[in-house]
C-alpha cells in the first residue's frame, strides 16, 4: 500500500517535468536585425523585432518540414506562412538589444505555437491541392518601368507561395499601351484572355506616383508615394474574387518593390481564405451542356443534376438556346467532382461527354 502511494507523486512529478520540457521545445532563441535609415532608431529597433519573429518561426517551419520528410518542398511551404509570422508567436521577451553602427540588433526568446503552425502548414497545402493549384496570370495597365517592376515582385512572391504563373507576355505583345489600360478596366475581357492562355486567375495591377518638392532651408527635398492597386478575377467568369491596394512613401523603385509585396501578400490571403470557404462552404460551377433535343429534355437534365451531383445545393438557368443550356450551379465541392458525376449521367440512354473543364466551367455535350 505503502508503494502505491509512493508511485503516484512520482507520477505526477514526471507528468509536469514531461509538459516542461515539451513547453520548452516550442521555445527558440534567435536574432533580428534591421539598419537604421534617417536615424529613426524606434523604427529600426519594430523592425528587428519583427525580423527576430520571422526567424523564430522559420527555425521552427524548417524543423516541421525535415522531419516530415518534405525537404523537397521545403521553400514554398516556407514561404507561405513567415508573412504570418506573428501570428504564430505566442509570447517573446527581449534577451539583449543595441545599435551597431547602421544597423539595429535585438535577440529574443519566442515562444512559437506549434499546433497553430503545423495546422496552417497542412490547411494551406490542402487547399492548393484540392484547388488543382490554379494558374495565375499578371497583367499591369502599363509598359512602365515601375509597372514591370511592381509585377516582378509580385511575380517572385505568388511564385515562392507555389502558385503557377502564366507569362503574360504574349498578352502585352499583342496590345498597345491604350489597349492595354483598357483590359485592366474591362475584367471580361481580361478574363477571357487569360483564359486563352491557360489561366485560371488573373490579377489587374495598376502603380500610381505622386511626388511633390518642398525645401529644408537651403536643400530642396523631394517626397515621392506609390500606390499599388489590383483586381483578382476568376477567368472563368470574370467574377472579381478581392480587391485591394497599398501606398508607401518613399524611393520610388524600393517602395514599389514593397507596396507589390505587401499588395500580393493580401491578396494571396484573400484568394486562399476564398478557395478555402469555397471548398468547405458552396463554390459556383458554371454548366454549358449541348445536344438537348427539346424543352422536356432540358428540364428532365437539371431534375437528374439535382439527384446525381454530389454536393448539390441549387441552380441558376441563365439562357436556352438551340439546345444548349447555360446553369450557374452552387455546389459543395470542385470543378472536377461535378464533371466526375456528369460522366454518370444518362438521358434517354444518352451518355454525356464531357469536352472542356476549367477551374470554375464545365462544357459537356450530350451524345447523339
Amino acid at each position: 500500500m505503502k508503494k502505491s502511494f509512493f508511485i503516484i507523486p512520482v507520477i505526477s512529478i514526471l507528468l509536469v517535468i514531461l509538459c516542461i520540457s515539451v513547453h520548452a521545445q516550442d521555445k527558440v532563441r534567435v536574432t533580428g536585425m534591421a539598419t537604421i535609415h534617417g536615424g529613426a532608431v524606434d523604427i529600426a529597433r519594430d523592425k528587428a523585432i519583427d525580423n527576430a519573429q520571422r526567424n523564430a518561426v522559420e527555425e521552427k517551419v524548417g524543423v516541421m518540414i525535415t522531419s516530415f520528410s518534405e525537404v523537397e518542398n521545403f521553400q514554398v511551404k516556407m514561404d507561405q506562412i513567415l508573412s504570418e509570422s506573428k501570428g504564430f508567436i505566442n509570447t517573446y521577451r527581449v534577451l539583449s538589444e543595441g545599435r551597431e553602427g547602421d544597423t539595429y540588433k535585438v535577440t529574443i526568446e519566442a515562444d512559437v505555437g506549434m499546433g497553430r503552425l503545423k495546422e496552417r502548414m497542412e490547411a494551406i497545402a490542402l487547399i492548393m491541392a484540392r484547388k488543382s493549384k490554379p494558374r495565375l496570370m499578371l497583367i499591369f495597365s502599363d509598359n512602365a518601368q515601375k509597372d514591370a517592376i511592381a509585377e516582378a515582385a509580385m511575380a517572385r512572391y505568388f511564385i515562392a507561395q507555389g502558385f503557377t504563373l502564366v507569362d503574360a507576355h504574349l498578352v502585352k505583345k499583342s496590345k498597345d499601351a491604350e489597349a492595354l489600360k483598357s483590359l485592366v478596366n474591362d475584367r471580361q475581357e481580361a478574363a477571357r484572355l487569360a483564359r486563352s492562355h491557360g489561366a485560371e486567375v488573373v490579377i489587374l495591377g495598376k502603380v500610381e506616383t505622386t511626388s511633390r518638392s518642398f525645401k529644408m532651408g537651403d536643400i530642396e527635398v523631394s517626397s515621392h508615394e506609390v500606390t499599388a492597386s489590383g483586381k483578382v478575377v476568376n477567368s472563368d467568369t470574370g467574377e472579381i474574387i478581392a480587391t485591394d491596394s497599398r501606398s508607401k512613401k518613399g524611393e520610388v523603385k524600393i517602395t514599389t518593390e514593397e507596396v507589390a509585396r505587401d499588395l500580393a501578400r493580401q491578396m494571396k490571403d484573400e484568394i486562399i481564405e476564398r478557395w478555402s470557404s469555397e471548398l468547405t462552404n458552396v463554390a459556383t460551377v458554371k454548366l454549358i451542356v449541348s445536344g438537348l433535343r427539346t424543352y422536356r429534355d432540358l428540364s428532365r437534365f437539371k431534375e437528374l443534376l439535382t439527384t446525381s451531383i454530389k454536393g448539390f445545393k441549387q441552380m441558376h438557368q441563365r439562357s436556352f438556346s438551340h439546345g444548349e443550356v447555360e446553369l450557374d450551379m452552387e455546389i459543395r465541392g470542385n470543378t472536377q467532382g461535378v464533371a466526375d458525376d456528369l460522366e454518370t449521367i444518362s438521358l434517354n440512354g444518352r451518355k454525356i461527354q464531357i469536352r472542356e473543364i476549367t477551374h470554375n466551367k464545365i462544357e459537356a455535350k450530350l451524345q447523339p
